[in-house]
């Protein structure tokens, strides 16, 4: 049984402008030490990424697909892997010379309980905050 979860996460913020964020992200800066094996496929404003990733303890492989709305945010649809199914929106609030980051969506992962799909996707959304932000503070 699927358990879809709707999550709504509110209150990140980057040290860095909304300008420099979506510098960041179009740029060569942009990778995660936790993603391997990352493939990109970009078509106008679409962009594909299949990786493997560590999710639970276990190295998994996800394929999902951005649709990206600077400088607003971006749509996540998870098309591949165990969050097959889950969609989400990030969206971006400047905040001076810092860029708040919310992100709402349904998320679901196969085997899982309510709980520990929550659990799950709350842990690889702050990892991927950690290496974002870390990489923001060192690109010039």
């Amino acid at each position: 049984m699927l358990h879809m979860v709707h999550l709504f996460d509110e209150g990140s913020v980057f040290d860095a402008p909304l300008e420099k964020v979506w510098k960041y992200l179009s740029s060569d800066n942009h990778q995660h030490p936790s993603f391997q094996n990352v493939k990109r496929e970009v078509s106008g404003n679409v962009v594909t990424i299949t990786s493997e990733r560590t999710m639970m303890g276990k190295q998994v492989k996800v394929k999902i697909r951005n649709t990206i709305f600077p400088p607003v945010g971006y749509v996540s649809e998870h098309v591949e892997g165990p969050t097959a199914g889950s969609k989400a929106f990030a969206y971006y609030i400047p905040k001076g010379d810092k860029t708040g980051v919310t992100v709402v969506g349904d998320f679901t992962i196969a085997g899982l309980d309510e709980k520990a799909v929550r659990d799950a996707v709350l842990a690889q959304m702050q990892a991927v905050f950690d290496e974002d932000n870390a990489n923001l503070k060192r690109m010039k």
